[in-house]
């Protein structure tokens, strides 16, 4: 009897060994061939585009634009709507239009602003693509850039291209918020902000409304960032001032490094992801 017992144990260990050991060959798989076909990439193509971009007629006479407006007014009107009229909160991918549906949520802007529903509950990458959809539409160029805290979080917003200049600066429509030196008053791109000491910058709402109130939760956020292009090689600017680049980050899913972050969101068609370091402005 207690053979038998015994027997029957092991197969129901073996049983469960070999289970677990194909489980984990499916979840390897799976990962291979999910970097191999850059399906983050095709992810974020699909919900993007379910709806495409729209409505731009609808969107600007809300920015109150004077006419002769410059490039950082209308720039920062369109901040400022996609701020007012959604909610910062974890996503709900349940709720309709999907967050990353880039014409949906602008329509979802707009009926916010017209009183017709409740703000969308967004967050900073949902909010930047939002603007997006609209920037686009405008013709301004912008790209979605990842900052890094070594704890508590990472933040996304936009840099958006000066056609004046060639110049990225940048818009934080989560925070409705841009960057500039508190000396002299000119704005500031990731580069900038990642090399220049930070007692010497300033968030801004709007031209003469500064305060570092309004970037507390993201003040250490300015050591590490990412270009976010789902489709090309993902580069790296490190602070090593700032920032360790073998700091292990615990908040993002699974833990690991920044460099392993971008490995496993662009796969390896693109390659390994370029690093650059820099120092000062510590």
């Amino acid at each position: 009897m207690l053979g038998s017992l015994s027997l029957l144990s092991r197969r129901y260990l073996f049983a469960l060994g070999f289970i677990m050991a194909l489980l984990l060959l499916c979840a390897a798989l799976f990962g291979y061939i999910a970097h191999k076909n850059n399906w983050p990439a095709q992810a974020h193509e699909y919900f993007s585009g379910i709806t495409p971009a729209c409505c731009l007629d609808r969107v600007l006479p809300k920015l109150q634009l004077q006419e002769g407006a410059e490039t950082f007014e209308k720039i920062d009107a369109v901040r400022n709507f996609v701020f007012q009229n959604s909610m910062h909160a974890d996503h709900d991918f349940d709720q309709t239009p999907h967050p990353y549906d880039t014409g949906g949520v602008i329509r979802a802007l707009i009926d916010a602003s017209d009183g017709n529903r409740h703000p969308m509950a967004l967050m900073c990458s949902s909010r930047s693509n939002a603007m997006t959809g609209i920037l686009d539409q405008m013709g301004y160029s912008s790209r979605q850039v990842h900052v890094f805290a070594p704890v508590s979080s990472s933040h996304t917003f936009l840099e958006v291209q000066s056609p004046e200049d060639g110049k990225w600066y940048i818009q934080d429509p989560d925070y409705n918020l841009f960057w500039m030196k508190a000396e002299t008053g000119e704005r500031l791109g990731l580069g900038e902000m990642l090399s220049t000491p930070l007692e010497e910058v300033l968030p801004c709402k709007a031209e003469g409304d500064c305060d570092w109130e309004y970037a507390k939760p993201i003040a250490n956020s300015f050591g590490a960032g990412i270009y976010f292009n789902f489709n090309a090689t993902p580069l790296i600017v490190i602070n090593k001032d700032r920032f360790d680049l073998d700091t292990r980050l615990e908040y993002i899913s699974p833990p690991g490094t920044i460099t392993e972050f971008a490995e496993r969101t662009w796969g390896k068609d693109y390659g390994e992801p370029i690093v650059s370091v820099i120092s000062g402005g510590k």
